[in-house]
């Protein structure tokens, strides 16, 4: 063997042998690499990219026990590689994104975003693809809910009062950093210009300390929140002071209010600091005989409004030498005329009821007063009424009221009407239709008939003695005989205020009795 391989020739082939395999191995080599470019420009014909956005991320951890925080809600996953797999992978919609906690301890982690139910085929980029979590023990506690409601946005003249929540506490559920940072468990509720109770379901939210909401679950997640709502008034006296310069030989003797309190309806606390309206002043500017005088009431500072709003004040005048003798010789120079059936209206009616008014339907009427005034007097200038803003359901028996000039005195020949009041069928509570009925039920008791003559819209009272001005002073404030005493502070609903309401027309008659 030794003698062969110092031949020179058989070295020579083993060289040309060697060579040979050289050039082969650098031929095959390129061949390869120009058949793989041929293949990938082939496929790269049928690949494509498909980006799915807003992928839920699943999660799994012990639930029962432990809470995690810093887990996207979703992420965005970019998937390359054939079409055809990419077709079939968007339309099954099986592919998820999910993190696995199950062998992590409690702490801080940097963990990978995984997928699953995706081709091999695919290439696939998650975004994000870490994510920092903090795992926490689960912690349970129980607090109490507090009402949250803004007070002054109830209507004007009501007052809120303090909320009742059911259930009163609930339980917080969430990560024992998070239950320890809890400082307010709140039932919100909006009054919205509420005039009565308002009883709303209202959810539950955990606060911190900034009132900032945090990420803890309540049980349960809404409460029932009622919250009381009144009208708040309260009945105050007046007085009034005289204003202006009377007449030429004139002289003012008395200045009476037919109505000696007022209703005054606003907050509590500005309530508290008022026992009395005084120094309203009368304007007897140019008076020269005893007449009834309309004057606003002022509304105090801090409240929301008075009722009634305007007063009758019956203006007494003395009158000296001549004028006081020329009046007394008309006096005695008057005469009597009469009306014959005279039609009754019905005032002060509520939308609530209907009204029939039984008997009489007309009344006749005798009027005395000086000839010359008499001979202008027509039977349109004379009106009969009878106020029904106080009724309930049911028959009732009310004075019936003549409008007529101030310069003459009338007496009726029927001086009260029989009305039957019927409810009409509507929505409300059972609570307000009692109130209403009680109030209207005493108010019917505490009318008191017509007993005499009167001027104006005074029925039956005559020009003489200040007793005959009462009958007059229960017809002008019907709603005085119902109130509670005065300075005490009364709470209702919205029927106290459809009373105060219905006593105005009759003011507002007795002011065209004293216009004329």
């Amino acid at each position: 063997m030794d003698k062969l391989m110092n031949r020179s020739w058989v070295m020579k082939i083993i060289a040309l042998l060697l060579a040979f395999m050289l050039y082969l191995s650098v031929n095959l080599d390129d061949g390869a690499s120009s058949s793989n470019k041929i293949l990938n420009r082939s496929s790269s014909a049928n690949t494509g990219v498909e980006t799915l956005t807003d992928v839920p991320v699943q999660v799994s951890y012990n639930e029962k026990n432990r809470i995690v925080r810093g887990v996207p809600d979703t992420v965005i996953m970019t998937l390359e590689g054939p079409k055809n797999i990419l077709a079939q992978t968007k339309l099954q919609k099986d592919y998820q994104a999910y993190i696995d906690l199950d062998n992590l301890s409690l702490g801080q982690h940097r963990v990978k975003v995984q997928y699953r139910n995706i081709s091999d085929n695919l290439n696939v980029v998650v975004k994000p693809d870490i994510v920092n979590v903090t795992i926490e023990e689960r912690d349970s506690k129980q607090f109490s809910v507090e009402a949250s409601y803004d007070k002054n946005k109830v209507k004007n003249g009501y007052e809120a009062g303090e909320a009742t929540v059911s259930p009163r506490a609930v339980t917080v559920t969430g990560a024992s950093s998070q239950l320890d940072q809890v400082a307010y468990v709140k039932a919100i509720i909006d009054l919205d210009n509420a005039s009565k109770t308002v009883t709303k379901q209202a959810t539950v939210v955990a606060l911190d300390k900034n009132l900032n909401k945090l990420n803890v679950t309540v049980q349960p997640e809404t409460v029932n929140v009622t919250i009381p709502v009144r009208n708040i008034s309260k009945k105050v006296p007046i007085d009034v002071i005289q204003e202006g310069t009377p007449g030429d030989g004139v002289n003012i003797t008395k200045l009476e209010p037919k109505t000696d309190t007022v209703k005054i309806i606003g907050p509590s606390d500005s309530l508290e600091k008022i026992d009395k309206i005084d120094n309203i002043p009368v304007d007897v500017t140019g008076i020269t005989k005893s007449k009834d005088i309309k004057v606003n009431v002022p509304v105090p500072d801090g409240i929301d409004s008075v009722s009634p709003k305007q007063i009758t004040v019956h203006v007494e005048v003395d009158k000296q030498g001549d004028e006081k003798d020329a009046e007394e010789t008309d006096a005695s120079a008057a005469e009597t005329k009469s009306f014959k059936n005279l039609p009754v209206s019905l005032t002060g009616q509520s939308s609530k009821y209907t009204y029939e008014l039984l008997s009489p339907t007309s009344v006749d009427a005798d009027v005395k007063g000086p000839k010359s005034d008499l001979d202008k007097l027509t039977k349109s200038g004379i009106s009969l009424s009878a106020n029904v803003g106080n009724l309930s359901a049911g028959e009732h028996t009310v004075p019936i009221i003549i409008n007529s000039p101030d310069s003459v005195t009338s007496t009726l020949s029927t001086k009260q009407a029989k009305v039957r009041v019927t409810a009409k069928k509507q929505s409300g509570t059972n609570d307000e239709q009692t109130d209403k009925e009680t109030s209207g039920s005493t108010s019917d008791k505490e009318t008191k008939p017509d007993t005499g003559t009167g001027s104006g819209t005074n029925p039956g009272t005559g020009n003489s003695g200040d007793s005959a001005d009462k009958p007059s002073e229960e017809t002008d404030t019907p709603e005085d005989n119902t109130d509670t005493p005065t300075d005490s502070t009364e709470t209702g609903d919205d029927s106290s205020n459809q009373s105060d309401e219905n006593s105005t027309p009759v003011d507002g008659q007795t002011d065209n009795t004293s216009g004329n």
